[in-house]
């Protein structure tokens, strides 16, 4: 007797949820609205300054940072003004309309700066003051406290003269060791010195560097499309910075191959402060598409300025040239 009530109550429970889906696609049919309250966005000074102790000219960047619903968007502050405090009370000024670039920002010319912990302030009218604190790495160099080692050699090579056109290829086997503190977490970057293939004259003449890993998916490195190279840095359970092996591939084409090849592929070697790491690898993973916010802008992907916004980094850096 249960069963045939059952039954009786099935095709009616049936048509409700037919009734309830009808009336249902006709609400979304006519759309849905929610209105949602977005918190207001006080601008604060979002700073970015990237520095090595010495350099020509260096670029400190300042905008300020804008909320969801602000049209315009993070703006560019010209009137910033920016000081490096050293620990033993040295101080570097530079900022405001005088020392702006357009398209860059704030240059600070024949940068010479002391090793060590700096505090960069950076001040502009109607803005909270913002601050950060960052220390230098060792100088790292092929001699001293803080060495690196590197031994490469040629494993192949093809070269082609014509009279419309010469080409040269070379490619070699490069073994990087590099310096590991005990109880410091070191990184490092390593990547080609020759600027990119972006100008027309260059098809005419010039030459690229590829950097490859011989190591297939080493825990102790990865490649960082926005700095071109790799970072590394030691990893527990890992073996030591010793030994890194790479391919480093140089393609030259022109009139003046012969010259060209007297040339030796150069290759960069950076220190970085653990900031400037953390900065360049969460622009990566927006860069990519990796997890995190999926709006964010690459200005706000890491920050260890008093504001909330930006990174300040120091790094040192040297030359390999594998001649």
């Amino acid at each position: 007797m249960a069963h045939r009530i059952l039954n009786v109550f099935r095709p009616i429970g049936l048509g409700c949820a037919v009734l309830v889906s009808l009336v249902g696609c006709e609400k979304l049919s006519e759309g849905v609205v929610r209105e949602i309250q977005f918190p207001e966005h006080t601008p604060e000074l979002a700073v970015t300054f990237l520095a090595r102790p010495q350099a020509d000219s260096l670029v400190a960047r300042t905008h300020a940072s804008a909320g969801i619903l602000d049209s315009t968007g993070s703006q560019k502050i010209k009137e910033a003004e920016y000081t490096l405090t050293h620990m033993s009370g040295t101080t570097v000024s530079w900022g405001g309309q005088d020392d702006w670039v357009q398209h860059r920002g704030h240059a600070l010319i024949d940068v010479d700066l002391e090793l060590g912990t700096w505090t960069l302030t950076v001040e502009a009218p109607g803005y909270e003051t913002a601050t950060a604190v960052q220390t230098f790495p060792p100088v790292i160099d092929s001699v001293g406290s803080y060495a690196y080692a590197a031994e490469w050699f040629v494993v192949d090579s093809t070269f082609s003269w014509d009279p419309y056109w010469n080409y040269g290829f070379r490619s070699f086997e490069f073994n990087l060791t590099l310096p590991d503190r005990v109880g410091v977490d070191d990184f490092f970057l390593l990547r080609s010195a020759q600027r990119d293939f972006d100008d027309e004259e260059s098809w005419e003449s010039g030459q690229v560097i590829w950097l490859e890993s011989l190591i297939e998916d080493d825990p102790r490195m990865e490649w960082n499309e926005s700095l071109n190279g790799f970072l590394i840095q030691d990893v527990p359970g890992a073996q030591a910075l010793e030994s890194l092996p790479f391919e480093v591939q140089q393609e030259i084409w022109g009139e003046d191959l012969e010259e060209a090849l007297e040339s030796a592929p150069r290759l960069e070697l950076v220190a970085l402060s653990p900031e400037m790491v953390l900065f360049y690898r969460r622009l990566d993973e927006i860069r990519n598409g990796e997890g995190g916010l999926f709006f964010s802008e690459p200005i706000l992907a890491y920050s260890n300025v008093s504001s909330g916004y930006g990174c300040f980094g120091l790094y040192t850096s040297t030359a390999i040239d594998l001649d």
